[in-house]
């Protein structure tokens, strides 16, 4: 059972992390958002993952590598945060997505969350 001031703790290090994403796309200036636009058709297909902790994948071994990566931890899980400007995930193409995974032990990584952020331009 999970305790409401470990929930709020663990949420509390989420947001930060989110925040610090959000953050670095903020600053990305208009020519590097030009050059990126004209590389739309190297839009990168992510893997299918499920959204289950019943699940455990091996992230370093199949994930394309990410336009940003933000690595925490909170407590005695770490968190890694996998950002792609230009990507197609599940039913969602060409768009600039996270996924959220969390560990244990640093090799079997479980999706918590995936965010679609906006539409390719």
């Amino acid at each position: 059972m999970i305790r409401i001031d470990t929930a709020n703790s663990f949420m509390s290090a989420t947001l930060k992390i989110l925040m610090l994403v959000s953050i670095s796309y903020g600053c990305t200036s208009l020519k590097n958002e030009k050059v990126a636009v004209s590389h739309m058709s190297e839009v990168l297909v992510l893997p299918f993952i499920k959204n289950s902790p019943n699940e455990c994948y091996y992230l370093d071994e199949f994930m394309p590598t990410p336009d940003n990566m933000v690595t925490g931890k909170t407590g005695t899980l770490s968190l890694r945060y996998y950002t792609y400007k230009y990507a197609t995930f599940k039913d969602w193409s060409r768009t600039k997505i996270v996924l959220s995974f969390y560990s244990s032990d640093d090799r079997c990584w479980s999706l918590f969350e995936e965010y679609y952020v906006g539409d390719a331009i």
